[in-house]
């Protein structure tokens, strides 16, 4: 397994109580400045005397809300992240940002889009094969005012959200952990396993928490390996924009941790997410790592 992207970190200082201090400083940007708007959006739903949206107490979410407002609000704690990261790359570990990316010092534009229309076909093939096997499971849901008010800004924000994870979780904390040990192994697992604590929040995890901590555990693992391979993020930002795009704005299910006005709505199966993922993530492993996608990126 190449290091050459794990060694991007030694670009930058990586002395220990630099982390000490950048972690939290993404953390407070994370959970106090992100949840800002959430704050606000609780506080007038208590006032505004409407029976139709309400505070849940149970996820400390609010019940009600048009998918739009929901999306702007989770999305605006991604974008926070993106400001914390930043933050403490550029001035407590003097690198640029981009350096989270790849060693070239710009976007591998032909790889990203390359990791979005695979991974965005596959997932496409997959679930129309499932559609058309399991066609209980799907609602014609669309309300077409509401989706082409929403795709603009889904097409902005989404792939935002898809890469600031993927800068954060694949980026700056593997690089990270992987400046600190020459087993390359470890870097891969430990922010596998870091990229699932902040999904155990999603609603869709009562549905089965093994599995579904598998399964992002798995999408962690996934991203990690493609980045290394690969010396860069970009095939990782394309098939998790993809994924994040297709499910809000064609096949989405109703208790979704990103509520959008999409084409249908299915019931979510935690089996056959996860066994559907495993053969995406090997095909699209074969079709973007070969040798030949490898010199054209």
């Amino acid at each position: 397994m190449s290091s050459q992207y794990l060694a991007l970190a030694k670009q930058g200082k990586n002395d220990f109580w630099r982390y000490i201090i950048a972690i939290p400083t993404i953390l407070f940007f994370w959970l106090i400045v992100g949840t800002i708007p959430t704050v606000i959006l609780i506080f007038l739903v208590s006032r505004d005397q409407d029976p139709g949206t309400q505070l849940n107490p149970e996820t400390f979410t609010i019940d009600g809300l048009k998918p739009l407002t929901s999306y702007l609000v989770t999305n605006f704690n991604i974008i926070v992240i993106l400001i914390g990261l930043y933050v403490a790359v550029r001035f407590l570990h003097q690198r640029r940002l981009i350096t989270l990316l790849n060693a070239n010092g710009k976007v591998r534009w032909v790889r990203l889009w390359q990791g979005f229309w695979v991974y965005f076909m596959l997932l496409a093939v997959a679930t129309f094969i499932r559609a058309v096997l399991l066609p209980e499971q799907y609602q014609f849901s669309l309300n077409l005012n509401e989706l082409l008010l929403f795709i603009p800004i889904a097409f902005v924000l989404t792939p935002i959200q898809a890469g600031t994870e993927e800068l954060l979780f694949r980026g700056y904390l593997m690089q990270g952990i992987g400046s600190l040990t020459r087993i390359k192994t470890i870097p891969v697992v430990l922010s596998a396993l870091l990229f699932v604590l902040p999904h155990l929040r999603n609603p869709e995890i009562s549905q089965g928490f093994l599995l579904l901590s598998s399964f992002y555990f798995l999408f962690g693992i996934f991203s990690a390996f493609i980045t290394i391979k690969d010396n860069g993020l970009e095939l990782a930002i394309g098939a998790h924009s993809a994924n994040n795009l297709f499910i809000v704005l064609f096949a989405n299910y109703a208790d979704t941790a990103l509520p959008s006005p999409a084409v249908f709505t299915f019931e979510f199966d935690p089996v056959l997410a996860l066994f559907s993922f495993i053969l995406i993530a090997i095909t699209f492993c074969l079709i973007t790592l070969n040798r030949r996608s490898l010199q054209s990126g």
